[in-house]
């Protein structure tokens, strides 16, 4: 398994002084301090038993989703040593809510990170109508984020399992699809985020969409994906989201490879 956790070297500052026929002293100044990386793909559970899978990059850059609702919580966290902690949105997929009708709030965390092993946090959420709760996050570690990254790896066609449309992926990261039912046309880009690590950043867009579809159209959503070669043939998840309107939405595309 890699590890990318940075490798700090503390420099130890010798002060010595004296004078008058007196001795001399010294002193050590504290280490930095290591941040652990957060970076990963997570899977685990809340408190409450829902699912959650999640993608970290080694900047703190996440996306989470709410296995079983389909909401999506995105945003960056910060580090110091082994605490973790971040402000967050939100979002409830398309056509779905919260229990109190909305369809997105905005969160905080904090936790720790054991890099490359364990998650761990408590998180308060509020939606945009102020209804509040509480959980806990336990995640572990998904080694599938040990694999590298390029755009020759995610070249391809894939089919969208929900829709039936084929993706195309070219060797410069360029995305296509459209959609024979709906109409629907997508563009978009992959690009690498770090090539020792499986995780890409995306963004799309849609056009042409017809019927109640048209409501995609002019919408842009971003976010990050992963390859899950665990099992054949390989799985690209795409956490995103993005703005019909003034309305937020959470994506989560699950793109089999063909």
């Amino acid at each position: 398994m890699k590890n990318s956790a940075a490798v700090l070297l503390s420099a130890v500052l010798m002060a010595g002084c004296g004078g008058g026929g007196g001795g001399g002293s010294s002193q050590s100044a504290p280490p930095p301090v290591t941040n652990a990386s957060p970076g990963g793909i997570w899977v685990g559970t809340l408190g409450t038993g829902q699912e959650v899978l999640g993608l970290v990059t080694e900047s703190g850059e996440f996306h989470f989703v709410d296995v079983n609702e389909l909401v999506q919580y995105f945003g960056t966290v910060s580090v110091n040593g082994n605490a973790v902690s971040s402000q967050f949105t939100g979002y409830a997929a398309l056509g779905l809510g919260f229990p109190d009708g909305t369809t997105r709030g905005t969160g905080s965390l904090t936790g720790t990170v054991q890099a490359r092993s364990t998650f761990t946090a408590s998180s308060t959420f509020q939606t945009s109508g102020g209804t509040s709760n509480t959980n806990a996050i336990n995640l572990t570690y998904d080694s599938a984020y040990d694999r590298d990254s390029s755009l020759a790896t995610i070249a391809g066609n894939f089919t969208d399992l929900a829709t039936g449309a084929i993706v195309n992926i070219n060797s410069s990261g360029v995305a296509f699809a459209q959609n024979a039912a709906t109409g629907c046309v997508l563009n978009g880009n992959v690009s690498i985020i770090n090539a020792q690590f499986n995780a890409y950043r995306v963004q799309y867009s849609y056009s042409n969409c017809q019927g109640v579809d048209a409501i995609l159209n002019g919408a842009t959503f971003r976010g990050l994906a992963a390859l899950d070669n665990s099992e054949s043939p390989e799985l690209l998840v795409v956490l995103s989201q993005g703005q019909i309107g003034s309305t937020g939405v959470a994506a989560v595309i699950a793109l089999e490879r063909t």
